[in-house]
C-alpha cells in the first residue's frame, strides 16, 4: 500500500458471537490492532431449532454491527469489511438478516465454509506457515472448520456442519439439564457420524500438530488449565475427557462453579466439549495447541494479500509491532540484537555449537524484545518481558516458539538458570542446551551496550583449545562493561564447557 498508515477494521459475524478488529496498518507491517471487541447475540440459537432467524435476533445484529461500525469509523477506518459464516449461509431468512446488516453503506459478504476454513488458518498460522504439518481445528457455533496445511500450502480444507450453538439447541437437546453418559455418549455419536470423511482424509494424509482455536476450545483450555498450572496455551486429550465428565454430569447452574468456567457458555459448553473430545479421540490427539488467532486475522492478513503484500516477514511485522507498542528503545534493541547475532554467527562458525536457523531467528526476535517489559516495571522487566511474550500470540509463532522467546529474555537479565530449573521440566535435553547458550548470548549483547550508548565500536571473537575469546574495540571508557561481562564467565562455562575471556583490542 502506498499510504504509510491506514485503518481497516474486520467484521466476523458468526453463529454465536460477532467480532471486531480495527487495525492500522504501517508501510512495510503486517498492522498493530488499536481496537478489538466482541458481543454475543446467538443467531443459531433460535436458526437452529426452528430453521430461522427470529426478528428480535436480528435486531439485536443490526444494533451490534452499527455500533461496530460507529466505533470503527470514529477509529479512522477507511474501509470496514465484513463477512458472515454459518448461521447466514444456513438461515431461510438471510435476506432479512443481510437487508439489516447493511448500516452505513457496509455490505456484508456471506463466506462459504471453505472460504472460512481458509481464513481461520491465515489467521492462526500466517501466510507462510506452519513448518510442520499442521492440523487446524476451529469449533465454532454452527460449524466446525478443520485445515491441514504446511509451509503456506493448504493440503486440505473441510467445514463441518458441527457446532457448540447448533449441538445444543438442536430440536430434542436439552442444554440446560445434568446429563448421563449414555446422553453424553449420543452427542459424540453425532460428531463422529458427521466428521468420518474428513477424519479419514486427514489421517490418510497425516499430520505432526494439532492445533486449535475458536472461543470453545479457549474455553476448553483455560479450564483445563485452572486445574493444572494455569498455562492455556495447550489443552491434553485425558484433561479434556476429565473435565468434560464433571461438565455433563452438572446442570447449567452447576456448571458456572467449575473452575476457569465463562458463565456465558454455560449452556453450549457440554456440546462444543463433545466435538472437541471426539475429533481428538477419532484423530489420536494427545495435546493440541491453543491459538486465540482465528477468522477475524484471518481477513486482516488475506486484505494485505489482496494488496499485493506477498513479501513482508509475518514474524518480523509481528515482533515489531509488539515492540512499538511497548514503546522499546529501538536503537539499544537493534544494538543487542546485532552482537547478539555477531556471537552466534561466529561462535557456529568456530564450532561451539551447532544450532540452525530456527534457533537464531528466535535469538533475533528475543533480541528486539528483550526489554519490552520495561514499561510496566524496570527493576524486573525480564519477567515481565517474559510474560508479555508468553501470551502475545505473535501470528507467525506457535507457542513453543513464543515459550523459547520469553526464556530468553527472561535469563537475559539477573540470576542465570541452570539446567535443572522447573523452566525446563518438560523440554530435552537439546531444547535446554539451546535455550541456555542462546540466553547467554543475548545476556553478553546486552551487557555489551550496558548504558544504551553504542560505547563499544567493534566485536571480535576467537575460539581456542578451551576458551571463547571476545575482543572489544572502543574509545569510550568501557571498564564498567568489561568488569559485568567477568561475572558471566563461570556460567559461560558451564553452558558452553569453555572458559570466556575478555580483552581490549
Amino acid at each position: 500500500m502506498a499510504d504509510s498508515s491506514r485503518v481497516v477494521s474486520f467484521i466476523d459475524i458468526g453463529t454465536n458471537s460477532i467480532h471486531i478488529l480495527v487495525v492500522r496498518f504501517f508501510k512495510d507491517s503486517m498492522g498493530t490492532t488499536i481496537f478489538q471487541d466482541k458481543e454475543t447475540v446467538r443467531l443459531g440459537q433460535h436458526l437452529f431449532r426452528h430453521g430461522f432467524i427470529d426478528r428480535e435476533t436480528i435486531e439485536k445484529t443490526r444494533i451490534v454491527i452499527s455500533n461496530f461500525v460507529r466505533i470503527s469509523k470514529d477509529l479512522g477506518a477507511e474501509e470496514v469489511i465484513a463477512y458472515a459464516t454459518c448461521a447466514a449461509r444456513e438461515a431461510s431468512n438471510r435476506k432479512e438478516l443481510l437487508d439489516a446488516m447493511k448500516v452505513e453503506g457496509v455490505d456484508v459478504k456471506i463466506i462459504s465454509g471453505l472460504e472460512e476454513a481458509r481464513l481461520i488458518r491465515l489467521g492462526v498460522f500466517g501466510p507462510d506457515g506452519p513448518r510442520q504439518k499442521a492440523l487446524e481445528i476451529d469449533i465454532g457455533g454452527g460449524s466446525t472448520e478443520v485445515s491441514l496445511c504446511h509451509d503456506g500450502e493448504d493440503l486440505f480444507l473441510d467445514s463441518l456442519s458441527l457446532g457448540a450453538v447448533r449441538l445444543a439447541y438442536e430440536p430434542g437437546q436439552d442444554h440446560d439439564g445434568a446429563m448421563t453418559p449414555v446422553d453424553y455418549d449420543f452427542l459424540r455419536r453425532q460428531v463422529e457420524r458427521m466428521s468420518h470423511r474428513m477424519c479419514r482424509r486427514v489421517r490418510e494424509i497425516g499430520f505432526e500438530r494439532a492445533y486449535g482455536s475458536s472461543g470453545t476450545m479457549i474455553a476448553l483450555a483455560k479450564m483445563c488449565a485452572a486445574k493444572r498450572d494455569g498455562d492455556s496455551s495447550y489443552m491434553m486429550y485425558y484433561e479434556l475427557v476429565e473435565l468434560m465428565k464433571e461438565l455433563y454430569s452438572k446442570d447449567i447452574e452447576g456448571r458456572k462453579e467449575v473452575l476457569g468456567m465463562n458463565p456465558a457458555r454455560s449452556d453450549i459448553i457440554v456440546s462444543g466439549g463433545a466435538i472437541a473430545e471426539e475429533l481428538m479421540y477419532l484423530l489420536d490427539i494427545d495435546r493440541i495447541e491453543i491459538s486465540e488467532n482465528g477468522l477475524k486475522q484471518g481477513m486482516e492478513i488475506d486484505y494485505l494479500l489482496t494488496k499485493g503484500h506477498t513479501n513482508f516477514n509475518v514474524r518480523e511485522s509481528s515482533v515489531l509491532n509488539l515492540a512499538n507498542r511497548c514503546r522499546y528503545d529501538r536503537i539499544h534493541a537493534e544494538t543487542v540484537q546485532r552482537n547478539a547475532l555477531l556471537l552466534f554467527d561466529e561462535m557456529k562458525r568456530q564450532s561451539v555449537h551447532d544450532m540452525g536457523d530456527e534457533m537464531r531467528m528466535l535469538l533475533s526476535s528475543a533480541s528486539l524484545l528483550h526489554d519490552i517489559g520495561e514499561f510496566i516495571s524496570y527493576p524486573k522487566h525480564n519477567f515481565y518481558s517474559y510474560i508479555i511474550i508468553l501470551n502475545s500470540f505473535l501470528p507467525g509463532f506457535d507457542n513453543e516458539e513464543l515459550r523459547t522467546m520469553a526464556l530468553l529474555t527472561k535469563f537475559h537479565h539477573k540470576n542465570f538458570p541452570g539446567r535443572d530449573s522447573k523452566q525446563f521440566a518438560d523440554m530435552d535435553d537439546e531444547e535446554i542446551s539451546g535455550i541456555l547458550m542462546c540466553a547467554m548470548m543475548l545476556k553478553i549483547a546486552d551487557i555489551l551496550d550496558r548504558h544504551r550508548n553504542s560505547s563499544v565500536d567493534a566485536v571480535g571473537v576467537s575460539v581456542s583449545p578451551g576458551a571463547v575469546t571476545i575482543r572489544l574495540e572502543s574509545e569510550s571508557d568501557i571498564s564498567m562493561e568489561i568488569w559485568k561481562l567477568k561475572t558471566t564467565e563461570d556460567d559461560f562455562k558451564t553452558v558452553f564447557g569453555l572458559d570466556l575471556r575478555i580483552l581490549r583490542a
